[in-house]
């Protein structure tokens, strides 16, 4: 299948509605986007990426009341924003897109804390509990020793009851094994545009 017939098949199954936002979203973020010196890659939004709709969707289904979402690699809190919580944070390490994240925020109720930091942060930030820690996107690019010593370091700080974490096709069967030395699968869902799959782990059982 050509690139524009996989774009064309991919537009079809989000729905002209979801097309029509995503596109009127890039035309307003990319000078954003561009003025703080933020990533281009956030233009992809999540209107139009599966794996967002995915983790947001199985992010509403934890079986508890959400006091306290964190996201790592939040970028501009396409899935954070969308979780309902009573406290929402957001780390990135791109200071253009935290910077773009925030001035965003000022348009909408979503009332989330974004901030400049990477998982380390985390490990020291206030809240002593975290419901759900969504960390997609990213963690499967980082060594193994890297995601066990942070995951170690973080389960020692503090109480996280549940994580969300994903996995590239490519990489099938290294993610969920190095999760399941921290917590129990919970759920596993894929994402159809991608072919990834997305975990949800109870870290606290």
């Amino acid at each position: 299948m050509t690139r524009i017939g996989r774009k064309a098949r991919i537009a079809r199954r989000h729905g002209a509605a979801d097309v029509a936002r995503a596109l009127a979203r890039k035309a307003v973020r990319l000078p954003l986007l561009l003025a703080f010196g933020a990533d281009r890659w956030h233009l992809r939004g999540y209107h139009t990426t599966a794996y967002m709709k995915a983790a947001v969707a199985f992010a509403r289904d934890v079986p508890l009341e959400l006091d306290v979402v964190a996201e790592v690699g939040c970028g501009l809190g396409e899935i954070l924003t969308r979780v309902p919580a009573r406290r929402r944070l957001g780390y990135d390490i791109d200071r253009g897109v935290i910077a773009s994240a925030r001035f965003l925020q000022r348009f909408t109720r979503s009332a989330a804390e974004f901030t400049v930091g990477s998982f380390e942060e985390l490990a020291g930030a206030e809240p002593e509990v975290i419901d759900l820690l969504v960390v997609t996107g990213w963690f499967h690019y980082m060594p193994d020793d890297w995601i066990k010593d942070r995951l170690r370091d973080l389960l020692a700080a503090k109480r996280v009851r549940y994580i969300l974490v994903d996995e590239f096709p490519h990489q099938r069967g290294r993610i969920e094994p190095l999760m399941d030395l921290f917590g129990v699968q919970v759920e596993r869902r894929r994402d159809w545009q991608d072919d990834k799959s997305l975990f949800l782990y109870r870290c606290d059982a």
